[in-house]
């Protein structure tokens, strides 16, 4: 984890960002966008099935209701034009997710995922929910 605590002190200082840790050591971080809109990313540390750290970004786009066909064809679609990260379900929330190997991530690579993650999930939320809540 001290690595992993160490990176993101790092990014926060270059770039400005403020993060927020954890009880269980995640962060978050809000990024501000125009129009009064904002996005919510969660950043934890975590393992690939070679034991490799990963780091994984998510944020949320939107919780889901009853009718779940025409999401699932739409996350399907969006899928194929994403440049970073997959949508995914967490539960009943519509999520985009992302991961880059800790190893070789740079400070740069990092904030490029983490800004098009959240700047990508307030594009879709807007899209879906008509309304700024993550």
């Amino acid at each position: 984890m001290h690595v992993f605590d160490g990176f993101i002190a790092a990014v926060a200082s270059e770039f400005r960002l403020k993060f927020n840790k954890t009880e269980e050591g995640a962060y978050t971080t809000k990024l501000e966008f125009e129009n009064n809109r904002s996005q919510e990313v969660l950043i934890t540390l975590t393992k690939d099935e070679a034991e490799d750290r990963i780091i994984r970004y998510y944020s949320i786009v939107a919780k889901l209701k009853a009718d779940f066909g025409e999401l699932y064809k739409f996350a399907l679609q969006t899928n194929t034009t994403l440049d970073y990260g997959a949508l995914a379900l967490l539960n009943d929330t519509l999520i985009l997710v992302n991961s880059i190997p800790l190893e070789s991530c740079e400070p740069v690579q990092f904030i490029k995922s983490l800004t098009y993650i959240a700047a990508k999930a307030d594009e879709l939320e807007e899209m879906l929910v008509k309304k700024n809540l993550y």
